[in-house]
């Protein structure tokens, strides 16, 4: 979103705005959190639809109307007198980073653990059936020592994966003490009070930067 300075001359021209019944709604919000009754206040950049929005407004009839009931000029609000003295600047805000997606990637090893427990029960079954049946052990025995090593495998992945919870759990609990151990919202209100101080004094120094430079490339010519 391409945005423009706001120097003094600016938020002195647009200030009256802030009074009056723009259309549409839309563009009068978006007026006012950007121009405030303080110039300290006031952000430092606009939106540049916001300036061709009030340069269509007040060329409209009821605009014009508008102005001139509150003694302002309507060829001061026209594109060009509103972007002169200006710099245009990106957006200095980055849009807000997304969530994060869900990994498909922890169900699929979740299942590929899953089958592969399974197939290590299965597998150690049948390999101990078909050992005892090269030695000549009769059924009964083969399907016994088939079970018996079936069930000791069976028990080691058990063990395994409690142990995998467990360490899980933990990790689980440590992130939610780290929670727990955030600001509390006064202390979050508190420094929210200091970065909008921090954000004003910017915002200040940028208009006196941006005025700077208006200055110097005025006195350029002469010189």
């Amino acid at each position: 979103m391409s945005t423009v300075s706001v120097p003094e001359h600016l938020w002195e021209t647009l200030l009256p705005l802030t009074r009056l019944d723009i259309e549409p709604p839309e563009l009068s919000e978006l007026l006012q959190k950007h121009i405030k009754p303080k110039v300290e206040d006031t952000s430092s950049e606009i939106p540049y639809d916001v300036i061709t929005g009030i340069s269509k407004w007040t060329a409209s009839e009821k605009g014009s109307k508008a102005l001139r009931e509150q003694n302002l000029d309507p060829k001061s609000y026209m594109i060009i007198p509103l972007l002169a003295g200006t710099t245009f600047a990106p957006s200095s805000k980055p849009p807000p980073i997304p969530p994060p997606e869900p990994d498909p990637s922890h169900d699929r090893r979740a299942i590929t653990a899953l089958l592969n427990g399974m197939l290590s029960v299965v597998g150690v079954g049948f390999a101990a059936w078909w050992a005892a049946g090269n030695i000549y052990w009769s059924n009964e025995s083969r399907v016994l020592l088939a079970l018996a090593a079936s069930i000791a495998v069976a028990a080691t992945e058990g063990i395994l994966y409690a142990i995998w919870s467990d360490r899980k759990e933990k990790r689980q609990q440590a992130r939610r003490n780290r929670l727990k151990k955030r600001p509390k919202p006064a202390d979050v209100e508190t420094v929210r009070g200091i970065e909008e101080k921090v954000d004003r004094e910017v915002n200040a120094t940028r208009r006196r930067a941006y005025e700077y430079d208006h200055d110097e490339n005025d006195v350029s010519p002469q010189s």
